[in-house]
């Protein structure tokens, strides 16, 4: 009965032993073991508190292998990969790469499996906080002396680095300013040169910046524009108007002198004015501007109005013609531009208008010849068009 018994319990290992390998055979040939290439993050441990990385590599490349269903699953978060620099000093060291990975999976290959790391004594020094202005204010404004709070930082870095910075700057853009300015502005670190030092910090990382501002007063030399409002009654026109003086020298802040450009005068009404008229009228400044002359002098001249039009198609009149010679105008008629009264102007006529060319002297053949007008009373002549025309002379 006991030899019986141990005969069972080896069939049954021999048993459980084929199984064993035919479930490997079979699990191997499904999920067989595969390569990848990752690339992960490499992190510095042991770094102790007075001392700062200045170089080090930040990624690394590594070639896992492992079942393929492990590695189909595998994230970069899942493996960490280190270097250890617990006791190191500053200067330059060569330090191995440590990758950890899950159970299953092995790591066959490293890129790079050491890394170059530079370490650097962590210290700090305090520089005075410098402001820069840039920019050019508005004409008339005057800048004061800019002020920071706190007016100084600290600067915290690897030593090699603070070591490069020079000077704490803020930076004020005065362009367009016509008021104090108080603001928050960020700390720039640079070196001898002006070139900003990375790798640094500045404690506070910002400050309050304020920059007293003052409007200066200036002066600007104007003419005097008289308001006219209201018309006269028919038939008269406003002929001109004058101001004594005709300039004025105004004062005040640049920011309001720059945008004036004439200073007018209170209104003048010429509703039902018949005749000249002269005024001393007040300035209309603006707040804050004030004149070298309070009140001015205007003078408005009325007068018959003056109308302006084309009469066309105007009759050439030749005069003086010699004895048996017969002539003929091109062209024979002209337009004609007047001004005059308005009441007279309207009423004009191609009748009431000679334009004449005088043809005495001349010789047969043809002749370029200027136009002469004969007008009305009160018109006035503007223009002929055209101006000259070609009267052909022929003995009879």
């Amino acid at each position: 009965m006991k030899r019986f018994t141990n005969e069972q319990i080896l069939y049954m290992l021999l048993s459980l032993a084929i199984a064993t390998v035919m479930w490997l055979y079979v699990a191997t040939a499904q999920n067989p073991l595969v390569e990848r290439a990752m690339t992960i993050d490499l992190h510095v441990r042991g770094l102790s508190a007075n001392e700062v990385v200045v170089q080090a590599p930040n990624r690394l490349q590594v070639r896992l292998q492992g079942p393929r269903s492990a590695l189909a699953l595998l994230t970069p978060p899942m493996l960490d990969a280190s270097v250890d620099l617990s006791g190191l000093r500053p200067g330059e060291h060569r330090v191995p790469v440590y990758v950890a990975a899950p159970p299953e999976v092995r790591v066959i290959e490293r890129t790079p499996a050491e890394a170059l790391v530079v370490l650097d004594a962590m210290t700090q020094k305090r520089l005075s906080v410098e402001v820069g202005l840039i920019g050019r204010p508005p004409e008339g404004i005057t800048l004061g002396t800019p002020q920071v709070t706190p007016v100084h930082v600290i600067v915290k870095g690897a030593a090699t680095q603070v070591d490069e910075v020079r000077h704490a700057l803020v930076t004020i853009d005065t362009t367009n300013l016509r008021q104090q300015l108080v603001t928050s502005v960020p700390v720039r670190l640079v070196d001898a040169n002006g070139q900003e030092v990375h790798g640094v910090a500045a404690t506070p990382s910002v400050v309050e910046a304020r920059l007293p501002v003052q409007e200066g007063v200036i002066t600007k030399v104007v003419p005097v524009v008289p308001t006219i409002v209201g018309t006269p009654p028919p038939g008269l026109a406003v002929t001109a108007v004058t101001s004594d003086p005709a300039t004025v020298t105004l004062r005040g802040p640049g920011r309001l002198l720059q945008s004036i450009q004439a200073a007018s005068t209170a209104p003048i009404d010429l509703s039902g004015a018949r005749g000249d008229l002269s005024r001393q009228v007040a300035l209309a400044l603006p707040s804050g501007v004030s004149s070298s002359t309070q009140r001015v002098t205007v003078v408005v001249r009325i007068g018959r109005a003056v109308l302006s039009t084309i009469v066309r198609a105007v009759p050439v009149r030749v005069v003086g013609v010699p004895a048996g010679t017969a002539f003929r105008v091109v062209p024979d008629r002209v337009d004609v531009q007047v001004e005059g009264p308005e009441d007279v102007v309207r009423r004009l006529t191609v009748t009431m208008l000679a334009i004449e060319v005088d043809a005495a002297g001349t010789r047969p053949g043809p002749h370029q010849v200027g136009l002469r007008a004969v007008l009305p009373p009160g018109v006035r002549l503007l223009a002929i068009r055209p101006s000259r025309v070609t009267v052909i002379v022929a003995s009879s």
